[in-house]
């Protein structure tokens, strides 16, 4: 295999895509062969016919099947284009030549049966097989171009895939340490005033972290892991206050075995807890629908926001990763509108899941 200045050509065609290749281009052999066939027969007979076809089709093959498996892969996928040209110019004057004089010699052996038939100049032989060598050579490059589009795109999709499986890693590595974070807070806050409550916000974390751990490591989950691991977020986030009179949570998921991908939702539910300011019973308020049917998910999150909270609610390292991973992960898929004035924070989720 030859290659131009140590570099690798710029795309060599699969083992299968070669196979293929050949396997469906061998059958339009025989086809065109049969075509030819009928076509001669009708003024020679077919042993001689026979000979005559594969004397034409012969040389076309090798024409053809040596350009598309060694000249284009050697010379042009190099960029090696001035030794390809040369090549090719020598090997159609050798077969221009050759099947011209081969051609003359079965007209003479076994001559086609016209009323009127007159021997054509020799300029006539070497014109006729000029065009039926140039065909194959301009097909198989026709062919190999082809292929060698439709395996770039290929890899172009693959080497997407992997960058967008890269950056969506990358995005939910962020989010981790981040929930994990504000969760540790909450239990050291608790800790500081000796509460009751600690253990079972250890074990609501505990089953948080096992979550985070395993589960997120896949690229789409259950939605019922999903959902749990929300319902022990909110049960973590209410161990701080016995009153909870002024949050109100509704979920309901009438099937979840659909998938979601992994710790998409809950940073929703942490701006919530975040900014809502829900201590106060009289000023702050958190509210959160989700639900899921059909195969689409609605998340509908609402809280009160205190004035030194405008600016910061919309932000954070959770809630720009949460729009990227939408984006990366549910390309027109999805919905996301946020809604917020001096006092109120809302934002509305919309998506289309996988089964």
């Amino acid at each position: 295999m030859i290659e131009s200045n140590g570099e690798k050509p710029l795309t060599y065609l699969s083992l299968p895509s070669m196979k293929a290749a050949i396997k469906y281009s061998l059958l339009a052999w025989l086809l065109y062969i049969a075509f030819w066939l009928w076509l001669v027969s009708g003024y020679i007979d077919v042993g001689p016919a026979t000979i005559r076809v594969l004397g034409i089709v012969i040389v076309q093959m090798i024409l053809f099947y040596t350009n598309l498996l060694y000249f284009i892969p050697a010379f042009l996928d190099t960029k090696n284009k001035v030794s390809y040209f040369l090549i090719i110019s020598v090997v159609l004057a050798v077969a221009v030549v050759g099947g011209a004089f081969l051609d003359m010699y079965l007209n003479h052996l076994y001559p086609f049966k016209f009323d009127k038939f007159h021997p054509q100049p020799l300029s006539g032989y070497f014109f006729a097989r000029t065009v039926i060598s140039v065909m194959p050579l301009i097909v198989s490059s026709l062919i190999s171009r082809s292929m060698q589009v439709r395996k770039q795109k290929e890899e172009s999709l693959e080497l997407k895939n992997k960058m967008l499986e890269a950056e969506t890693k990358a995005l939910k590595a962020q989010i981790n340490p981040h929930f994990l974070f504000n969760s540790l807070n909450n239990i050291y806050a608790l800790s500081q005033i000796k509460s009751d409550k600690t253990s079972d916000a250890i074990l609501h974390l505990s089953e948080i972290l096992r979550y985070v751990t395993y589960d997120s490591n896949q690229n789409f989950v259950d939605l019922k892991d999903e959902i749990k691991t929300i319902e022990s977020f909110i049960l973590l986030q209410a161990l701080k206050d016995d009153n909870q009179s002024n949050i109100r949570i509704e979920i309901d998921s009438a099937n979840g075995h659909y998938k979601i991908a992994p710790l998409l939702l809950i940073p929703f539910i942490e701006n919530a807890f975040k900014h809502s300011n829900h201590e106060d019973k009289e000023k702050g308020w958190i509210e959160i629908k989700l639900f899921a049917y059909d195969g689409k998910l609605n998340l509908i999150c609402s809280n009160s926001i205190g004035q030194t909270d405008v600016k910061d609610n919309t932000g954070g390292v959770g809630m720009e990763n949460v729009r990227k991973r939408l984006s990366l992960l549910y390309p027109e898929r999805h919905k996301l509108n946020i809604f917020t004035d001096k006092s109120t924070f809302k934002t509305e989720l919309e998506i289309l899941l996988n089964k």
